[in-house]
């Protein structure tokens, strides 16, 4: 289990890309720096490495009372910690489980990560048996 602590407000990657006239789609500039500072805040906290199942608990501090959507916060964060490689990837085979929570800070917006590592059979029998058919098909 590892515990992070983000300082930042955390853009939505999703909701704030650039488009260019060619129909390409980029992180914005505001997410792409938070990413780098949120990068560095990991990587300065923990080098632990999650290949298996996690539970991900996340409490979301917002430091202001202005709209903004936890799923989109959430998935930034998800995808910071593929990019950080402190999780293999953010599928639904990975993370099988996550918990959002939403909480006021006035002026400190940020948000508390605790990553657990989940047993190998977490998914069950049905899910070992299947798993291990896939995986025997793609060695082929």
């Amino acid at each position: 289990m590892i515990e992070l602590r983000l300082e930042g407000t955390i853009p939505s990657k999703k909701n704030s890309r650039a488009n260019t006239k060619d129909g390409r789609s980029f992180p914005s500039k505001e997410f792409t720096q938070w990413q780098s500072s949120a990068l560095v805040q990991v990587r300065s906290q923990t080098r632990q490495r999650f290949l298996g199942f996690v539970q991900i608990e996340i409490i979301l501090y917002f430091g202001t009372l202005g709209r903004a959507d936890t799923d989109n916060k959430v998935t930034s964060i998800f995808d910071m910690l593929v990019e950080a490689l402190v999780l293999k990837d953010d599928y639904w085979e990975s993370v099988v489980r996550h918990v959002v929570e939403a909480r006021y800070r006035p002026g400190k917006s940020g948000a508390f990560v605790r990553i657990t590592e989940l047993p190998s059979d977490f998914l069950g029998e049905e899910y070992l048996i299947a798993s291990a058919k896939r995986d025997k098909k793609k060695r082929k």
